[in-house]
């Protein structure tokens, strides 16, 4: 994927462990900037991490993501907080597998911790549309409420609820999934227990959706038994076998296939190919059960085979 380079001109602590990190494009400008999308960032040690834009500047050169510093993480955040003021980074994207719909329902927003980055942008958007919203954001503490400054800027009074687990106890769910109007849409980004919690509260929403993005692979796929198959590319008729501890993208790789990729944790949807046929173990976080059960397409580099051949569209 292509990149451009940017500079990093100014790091702002907004909570104990969240740093605001703002990018100058050196030549050129950002685009496709819109809410929910997000860039890839290129780290020392061959590292790309994706992070949710929550702001950018009118002309494109300026953009804005948060980042949780997570010390027993893959090294990720923790690259991106050794950054210093002046430092330069390739930056891939930006691209949206998050996009906020045009419509003038009633959406709720609800945000889980550093998963609120996106949602701010969408709660901005929403309120230059002048669309009916709300949004609830849940946090441990106000003192790790990294974005709340952020959503109060935009002057929501009533329709922002900052609800902080140590005060105000259980976030009601199912109350504010009942109290929502017919046809409304729900969007929401979090740890995975909130996001499935969300998820299984949707059967009580009346016609509405439930748009959803992760930050964390589901730990329900990563222990998961691993089966050789095989894949067939379309194009070549060529067979190749993928064994038990390696990955469809790898396989491809190795056998000069060429294939975009970001996270290689199936979040980001860069090495999203389509399948011709079979059935595949999806074992990604960004497509929707939907999505997933048309056995068209698959995230490559965590995805696998239910069946003993895929043949991909390559």
């Amino acid at each position: 994927m292509d990149t451009q380079v940017a500079r990093l001109v100014r790091k702002t602590s907004l909570s104990p462990d969240t740093t605001d990190f703002c990018f100058e494009i050196e030549s050129g400008r950002f685009t496709s900037l819109e809410p929910g999308a997000h860039v890839d960032i290129h780290l020392e040690d061959g590292l790309i991490r994706q992070y949710s834009l929550w702001s950018w500047s009118q002309d494109g050169r300026l953009i804005n993501v948060a980042v949780k510093r997570e010390d027993e993480g893959r090294g990720g955040s923790l690259a991106m907080h050794d950054l210093q003021e002046g430092a330069t980074v390739e930056i891939g994207g930006p691209r949206n597998h998050f996009k906020l719909e045009s419509h003038d329902r009633h959406v709720t927003l609800i945000a889980g911790g550093i998963g609120a980055t996106p949602l701010v942008a969408m709660a901005r958007e929403l309120l230059n549309r002048g669309q009916d919203f709300r949004v609830y954001y849940l946090v441990r503490s106000k003192e790790y409420a990294a974005m709340d400054a952020q959503f109060r800027a935009l002057g929501l009074d009533e329709w922002y609820h900052l609800h902080c687990d140590n005060t105000d106890g259980v976030f009601d769910l199912k109350s504010v999934m009942q109290s929502m109007p017919m046809g409304a849409d729900v969007y929401t980004c979090g740890p995975e227990p909130m996001l499935n919690a969300v998820l299984e509260a949707g059967a009580l929403l009346r016609g509405g959706a439930i748009h959803f993005e992760r930050f964390a692979a589901a730990s329900d796929i990563e222990h998961a038994p691993n089966a050789d198959f095989q894949i067939k590319i379309q194009s070549t008729g060529a067979v190749y076998p993928v064994g038990k501890g390696q990955s469809i993208l790898e396989v491809l790789q190795a056998n000069g296939v060429q294939v975009d990729f970001g996270c290689s944790e199936g979040l980001c949807g860069t090495c999203i190919v389509d399948v011709v046929s079979g059935e595949v173990d999806h074992r990604d976080g960004i497509l929707t059960p939907q999505e997933q059960e048309t056995h068209e397409f698959l995230c490559t580099c965590v995805s696998r085979a239910k069946s003993d051949i895929l043949v991909l569209k390559l």
